[in-house]
């Protein structure tokens, strides 16, 4: 699929928006390298989707009310619209350019537990902020957790309001809590999908579970110690005995402060120093 993606290189979307570079991208969506600004033009990304008649209009409202949040741990979305290329009729959405995110990390090395942690207090951020404002991430994993030169952010093209189904009865993805099989959304479903990407960020392994209705996942043993209590409390089956946002917040600020030495240039920008010293994937 990705070729049929690509054929669109140098095509202009909206009769705006340059299709410099494919990234990348899957059967449903695809990622651009494009130009945003009206000060002077700078790099951004543009998302494209087929426009789905029955749901269209949906997720072009979803875009609009997540271009309204501004969280400095959330990604920018610029601009949203439909637009045809060729015979294809699309969806598309510009947002900030990310030049790496975590899981162009994992397949070459876990993270430290340092790491962890500073991977951590972002996302906790951007997930409370997020939440407060009545919305669920409902996709995080490590392809989401982006950086922007020293920054971490979330990704924000899926989020969707508190409350939302997700259509009924679907197959589950592989971050996915085992109540999105019956279609529900909740912030209880992010804290699980972040306990998975904190294991894997930590291991190189996903936790195991068959996706029934009893049994608690099957830990790696090298889940380092001091997070291996908090995976088990993000990872329970029953969403209600999950801890919340804020009590992930408290137990990583009581186990695992913040060194002294990093308090002046930030966690954040000391982590994404450390983190990107691998070869990235090329996009």
């Amino acid at each position: 699929m990705s070729e049929a993606w690509k054929q669109w290189e140098g095509q202009v979307v909206d009769g705006e928006f340059y299709l410099r570079q494919y990234l990348g991208g899957c059967e449903h969506s695809a990622v651009f390298l494009t130009e945003h600004g009206e000060r002077g033009l700078q790099k951004a990304a543009i998302k494209l989707i087929p426009a789905d008649p029955g749901n269209a209009e949906l997720q072009l409202s979803r875009w609009r009310l997540a271009a309204k949040l501004s969280h400095p741990r959330l990604i920018r979305l610029f601009q949203m619209g439909r637009c045809q290329l060729g015979d294809a009729v699309l969806l598309y959405v510009v947002m900030e350019y990310a030049g790496e995110d975590l899981s162009q990390i994992l397949p070459h090395r876990p993270l430290t537990p340092a790491e962890a942690r500073d991977m951590l207090a972002p996302a906790l951020d951007a997930l409370a902020y997020v939440h407060g404002k009545g919305f669920v991430h409902g996709h995080l994993k490590p392809a989401n957790i982006m950086a922007i030169d020293d920054q971490l952010k979330l990704s924000s093209d899926g989020l969707c309001r508190m409350g939302e189904s997700s259509g009924g009865r679907r197959k589950l993805r592989v971050y996915d809590p085992p109540e999105a099989a019956r279609g529900t959304i909740s912030p209880a479903g992010d804290v699980w999908s972040l306990g998975m990407t904190l294991v894997e960020a930590l291991t190189q392994r996903l936790p195991v579970w068959e996706g029934k209705e009893q049994g608690e996942p099957a830990l790696p043993e090298t889940v380092p110690a001091p997070f291996l209590d908090l995976a088990r409390h993000c990872l329970r089956r029953d969403p209600g005995r999950r801890w919340t946002v804020a009590q992930i917040s408290a137990w990583l600020q009581h186990t695992l402060p913040v060194p002294q030495e990093q308090t002046t240039a930030g966690p954040q920008e000391a982590f994404a120093k450390r983190r990107y010293i691998v070869p990235a994937v090329a996009v």
